[in-house]
């Protein structure tokens, strides 16, 4: 469990050294405008995406279960 708990904090840190080094470069190379436009784009389609991973992983048992998201999801898989 420790050896987890280590591994994904040096893993976060790892990629938040990674990002803000890709992020420096890229606003020294094309300008601060530049990568607040870029930055911005991203983190809509970013947090959009975090948003519905956490609704899908941390909806209730109950209405997973209901009849209307069992009729959504077979809606869904069969487009």
């Amino acid at each position: 469990m420790w050896l987890c708990v280590f591994s994904f904090f040096a893993s976060a840190a790892a990629a938040c050294l990674v990002l803000k080094l890709i992020f420096m470069l890229v606003c020294l190379g094309l300008g601060h405008n530049t990568m607040e436009m870029i930055y911005g784009g991203f983190a809509v389609y970013f947090f959009t995406f975090v948003a519905a991973v956490e609704g899908a992983w941390l909806l209730p048992d109950d209405i997973r279960n209901s009849s209307s998201v069992r009729r959504l999801t077979h809606w869904l898989r069969f487009r």
